[in-house]
């Protein structure tokens, strides 16, 4: 069993809930099971309101949840290199996307996984 959690905004708690864009300021979580589609649960993003160090909050919530991939509009620097050290995957979604959409693509091996990109 694999578990992702795809970024959302809060209220809803199942994936008819659209997708929150930003990883670190996620209202919620959804925890789901990759290969089944079952919505495990829905987290509150704790670190939501940091300051700073909202993504690296989050991140060390995913670690503390077991999660294997993290599925969102996009992830900051730190957030990215917090999730990449705990190794958990980042996998980009577009935008304007509901939940169910966003795993279905995921589990089709359509979505761009987030990769470090240095620039010379």
């Amino acid at each position: 069993m694999s578990h992702i959690a795809i970024t959302v905004a809060a209220g809803q708690g199942d994936l008819s809930a659209p997708m929150d864009g930003r990883f670190g300021r996620a209202e919620q979580f959804l925890i789901v099971d990759s290969e089944t589609g079952e919505v495990l649960r829905a987290l509150d993003n704790p670190a939501i309101n940091d300051a700073h160090g909202a993504g690296t909050g989050a991140a060390a919530l995913m670690k503390k949840e077991g999660i294997e991939a993290v599925v969102s509009g996009r992830f900051g620097p730190k957030a990215f290199t917090a999730l990449t050290g705990l190794k958990i995957v980042t996998w980009i979604a577009p935008s304007g996307l509901t939940a169910a959409q966003a795993l279905a693509l995921f589990q089709q091996g359509q979505l761009e996984r987030m990769q470090l990109q240095i620039i010379r």
